[in-house]
C-alpha cells in the first residue's frame, strides 16, 4: 500500500476545533496509569468479550469498586450507631 505525501494530507480545523470543545467539556480526566501486564491483558480481554473499550471496562470497574466501598462504610456507620444504642440501654 502506497503511504501518502503528508503534502496531500488537509487539516480539518473545524472538526479538530469541535473535538477539542467536546473534550474541554467532558467531565473525564487523562492520566498515566501503570498495570501489571497480566492484570492489563484480563482486562483487556474482558472488555473485548464485552464489546467495549478497555478504558471503559476500567472506569466502570473504579466506579463499581467505589460505590462497593461507600455502601460498606454506611453499613459500618449504621453498625455503629446501633451497638453504641445498645450498650447505653445495657448500662
Amino acid at each position: 500500500m502506497k503511504q501518502p505525501k503528508m503534502s496531500d494530507l488537509k487539516v480539518d480545523k473545524k472538526g479538530t476545533q469541535a473535538m477539542r470543545k467536546k473534550m474541554a467539556e467532558s467531565s473525564k480526566v487523562k492520566i498515566t496509569i501503570n498495570f501489571d501486564a497480566d492484570v492489563l491483558d484480563e482486562i483487556k480481554k474482558m472488555a473485548e468479550d464485552m464489546g467495549s473499550p478497555y478504558q471503559t471496562l476500567l472506569n466502570k470497574i473504579v466506579k463499581d469498586s467505589l460505590k462497593c466501598k461507600k455502601a460498606e462504610e454506611s453499613r459500618l456507620d449504621r453498625l455503629e450507631k446501633e451497638i453504641k444504642a445498645l450498650k447505653k440501654k445495657v448500662s
